[in-house]
């Protein structure tokens, strides 16, 4: 999972969402988190025992101007897994990224117009987010379906589908949407993995890429944290 933290003059956004003040005190304990190569508690409660890569970049001699509502805003306690935004905002987000040079189409999904019909909103594990609409007497083996045709051979790769917030696996496929209390949800493809789950950060500057090991409590083996440090003085 990728979390991209952007520094810029008058604050700081996590994966492009709303501006954060560096004067906040909340704030400013997430970013000493982050220069101790620490996950922050935040981040810890979204991302239990997965992979996570936090990039920083910096920004700083800019100044960030919001042009449109952010797209994810993972910490304003609604329940949304990093990423996650409302259906409206999601299918915007498909919307402005057509081009000819997609060539994965979404496969057919057979409706029922005499059943009720809902849209599940598909976080892959690439990033990709999708809204598709389910009958909700389909089963959750009817969306693991629909992923695997739709990646190809990507989904060949083993994974695991999950709701965001609250966390919950999805282990019986057999169950229905309905059943499974799933009209309206988020469901997030996870790939299995085959070794301890670790904490990877990134820092990155901007014309430089510092790269660090990564060990299992998360912390950083490089002293790369200077564009983090600057943002006192801010």
């Amino acid at each position: 999972v990728d979390v991209i933290i952007k520094l810029w003059k008058n604050g700081f956004t996590v994966n492009d969402g709303e501006l954060r003040s560096y004067v906040d005190v909340a704030n400013q304990q997430f970013l000493e988190s982050i220069k101790k190569g620490e996950l922050p508690f935040e981040l810890q409660k979204v991302f239990d025992k997965e992979e996570v890569e936090v990039k920083v970049e910096d920004k700083k001699d800019k100044v960030y101007l919001s042009s449109k509502k952010p797209v994810f805003h993972p910490f304003s306690g609604h329940g949304y897994r990093l990423g996650s935004a409302t259906p409206k905002i999601i299918s915007k987000v498909r919307d402005d990224h057509p081009g000819p040079d997609d060539k994965r189409h979404l496969p057919l999904v057979p409706l029922n117009d005499l059943e009720p019909i809902t849209n599940v909103q598909i976080w892959l594990a690439d990033g990709e987010r999708i809204i598709q609409k389910f009958n909700v007497s389909h089963r959750i083996s009817h969306v693991r379906d629909f992923i695997t045709k739709y990646q190809g051979s990507e989904g060949s790769v083993p994974f695991t589908l999950t709701t965001s917030l609250p966390f919950r696996e999805l282990q019986d496929e057999t169950l229905t949407l309905e059943e499974a209390k799933l009209q309206n949800a988020v469901v997030v493809q996870r790939l299995r993995k085959t070794t301890e789950p670790f904490r990877l950060l990134v820092i990155k500057a901007p014309d430089n890429d510092y790269k660090s090991a990564a060990t299992p409590n998360g912390q950083l083996k490089n002293e790369q944290k200077n564009a983090i440090n600057s943002t006192r003085s801010n």
